[in-house]
């Protein structure tokens, strides 16, 4: 694989969700988490539990994405639909759905914790080039999982771009577009990293950035679109940058 020249870019632009941090892992504890807490769920099969409620997750999505919904009733729902896919009717009890609701997110954001390699690492980046994170959801949520990472010194709020507030998502062109201007730079100069082979590869591609593909699980390239690189964890960037600009 060829190496990655620091000088060739301005920008690196991160993903947030399974690029910086394991996403998967603390939403499934949370989800799991969750259900041992009520007694109304307790006792159902918690694999199925979580199949049902990511799946409607997935489902509903784009709705948030697009601002069919809002985020409050986009994590509604989809509890809702899953208590519903097992029988479970709640719509008496409005204070019962919402207790899970935040006993969910809590528990959620409660998993993700400071990494001291993956802080050194960006550290380090960041004295080369600018870092900024591009990331699909609400500002919020973005906001507090930079802190829980312990990585505010690297990416204050100003250089975290949210789907929320531009009214657009990856891989819509107009949030890359946003992200550029926003750091003064020509797509040519920036390199995006992330996780998504749909919304971060393909979307970053389309407005003519290099990326970095995280690929974790060795997926094969499931579309036309090539990333510049694939690794299978963020600290494995380190081997790629040329090392003679990787000073210490």
């Amino acid at each position: 694989m060829k190496p990655l020249w620091l000088n060739g870019y301005e920008v690196f632009l991160f993903d947030l969700d399974d690029t910086l941090f394991d996403h998967s892992e603390a939403y499934e504890r949370g989800v799991i988490n969750t259900i041992a807490k009520f007694p109304l769920i307790s006792k159902l099969n918690s694999a199925e539990f979580l199949r049902i409620f990511t799946t409607h997750n997935h489902n509903l999505w784009p709705k948030f994405a697009s601002n069919e919904i809002s985020f409050e009733r986009f994590s509604s729902m989809r509890f809702e639909n899953t208590l519903r896919d097992f029988n479970i009717n709640i719509d008496g009890t409005p204070e019962l759905l919402q207790q899970m609701v935040k006993t969910f997110q809590i528990s959620y954001i409660q998993q993700i914790q400071p990494q001291t390699r993956t802080h050194r690492f960006l550290s380090d980046v960041s004295k080369y080039v600018k870092v900024g994170i591009v990331t699909n959801g609400t500002v919020f949520n973005a906001y507090e999982k930079v802190k829980r990472l312990g990585l505010d010194d690297i990416f204050p709020d100003t250089a975290i771009i949210v789907s929320e507030p531009i009214g657009f998502a990856k891989p819509q062109i107009e949030i890359f577009e946003h992200a550029l201007e926003l750091f003064r730079v020509e797509a040519c100069k920036a390199l995006f990293i992330g996780d998504n082979y749909f919304t971060d590869i393909s979307g970053a591609d389309s407005i003519g950035m290099d990326t970095i593909w995280i690929n974790k699980h060795d997926y094969e390239c499931p579309g036309s679109v090539y990333p510049s690189y694939t690794v299978k964890h963020l600290l494995a960037m380190e081997e790629l940058i040329y090392r003679k600009e990787w000073l210490r």
